[in-house]
């Protein structure tokens, strides 16, 4: 297959190297941020030049976001569409609300919007990460062509624990019950605290609760943002207005 990879922390970050290695009986392209973009979302460098610079063996780094990495790749620098995309492996696990805000998660979903298959790949942050299971678990995947069967538009989000998981389970998103917290800083300003593993509202079966418990999450992503059915409520202050 002809594989794009991409990340949200730079080119030049172990976590995408082990992706490159692990996938690198395929032909791989990468092409990936030359500087950290985590937490950037589905942003788009609007209002910068998105230069490239040439990083060998079919690496090239952009000036830019995960998105623009997608974007850029798909409409200049690829040979054809590739069959399919990888974003990771992100150093930090992506999950329940912060999937709304990773970088990772953002560049998989700009190819589902263009019906390429998809997958988003995180392990756990630790003092010392391993990408050894992640790297594993994502050529198992690849190799048996899951992100290939499934329907267009739905992106893989898959997140590891620290160590070796106990198994893999499917998963859907949880909804943190707390916001991130923030640090204060000796100078006065605000940083961002831990955040991968909030309380979260609901019981069981969340990509949290995975984690928590040792396994891997698989959460299906859709690259639509329906909500719940319009209720009568709503419907009828339309007909009112009409």
């Amino acid at each position: 297959m002809l594989i794009l990879l991409v990340n949200d922390d730079g080119i030049r970050e172990p976590g995408l190297a082990a992706l490159e290695k692990a996938l690198s009986g395929h032909t791989v392209h990468t092409v990936a941020p030359l500087g950290p973009c985590s937490g950037v979302g589905m942003s788009l460098g609007l209002y910068s030049s998105l230069s490239t610079t040439p990083c060998g063996d079919g690496r090239t780094g952009v000036a830019g976001t995960p998105v623009d990495c997608v974007k850029l790749a798909l409409s200049e620098l690829l040979p054809r569409p590739p069959d399919l995309v990888v974003s990771g492996i992100n150093p930090g696990a992506n999950l329940g609300n912060n999937i709304w805000y990773s970088g990772t998660v953002a560049a998989a979903t700009e190819a589902s919007f263009w019906g390429i298959p998809a997958m988003a790949v995180s392990v756990e942050s630790a003092p010392c990460i391993s990408y050894e299971a992640a790297a594993d678990l994502a050529v198992r995947l690849v190799e048996d062509r899951i992100p290939l069967l499934l329907p267009a538009g739905v992106t893989l989000n898959v997140n590891l624990p620290q160590g070796t998981p106990r198994g893999v389970l499917t998963t859907v998103p949880g909804s943190f019950s707390s916001e991130v917290p923030f640090v204060r800083n000796p100078d006065g300003s605000y940083s961002y605290g831990p955040y991968e593993l909030q309380g979260i509202r609901e019981d069981r079966g969340t990509d949290v609760h995975a984690l928590m418990d040792g396994y891997a999450s698989i959460s299906l992503l859709s690259t639509r943002r329906d909500a719940v059915p319009v209720p009568p409520v709503l419907e009828d202050w339309c007909r009112r207005r009409s």
